[in-house]
């Protein structure tokens, strides 16, 4: 396994960090599921005194997972739409199982659990 960053389709870094943040726009929105996400952590979010760093780590998420995305897929050298699809399926059970241990310990509900696993698996495959 070779990892050479020089190599990366930094484009396809770029598209796949704006896709991901519009798509959590999109996803957390009134029309989604935005209304049961803030229901479910508003005490939360009350509590903070500012929203500031959730506004400046989005973009730094969603920048960072597309280019370790880009890495993996570089890693696994992955040439094709199958071998593609089956990465992702792999790396979003991954993400389910993480989050999964979370739930298990009552750190998150279920509601909450299924939503997080829809963005980010969802948003993971852009």
């Amino acid at each position: 396994m070779e990892i050479n960053i020089t190599e990366l389709n930094y484009f396809a870094v770029l598209v796949g960090g704006l896709v991901y943040m519009a798509f959590g726009a999109a996803y957390y929105s009134p029309v989604l599921f935005g209304r049961t996400w803030m229901q479910l952590n508003k005490a939360n979010l009350d509590k903070r005194k500012s929203k500031l760093p959730m506004y400046v780590a989005s973009p730094i998420v969603a920048f960072l997972s597309s280019f370790l995305m880009a890495v993996i897929v570089q890693a696994a050298s992955v040439d094709d739409i199958g071998s593609g699809i089956l990465l992702g399926l792999i790396v979003g059970l991954l993400l389910a199982v993480a989050y999964l241990k979370n739930a298990a310990f009552g750190l998150m509900s279920r509601k909450e659990y299924a939503i997080a696993i829809g963005d980010h698996g969802i948003a993971l495959h852009s």
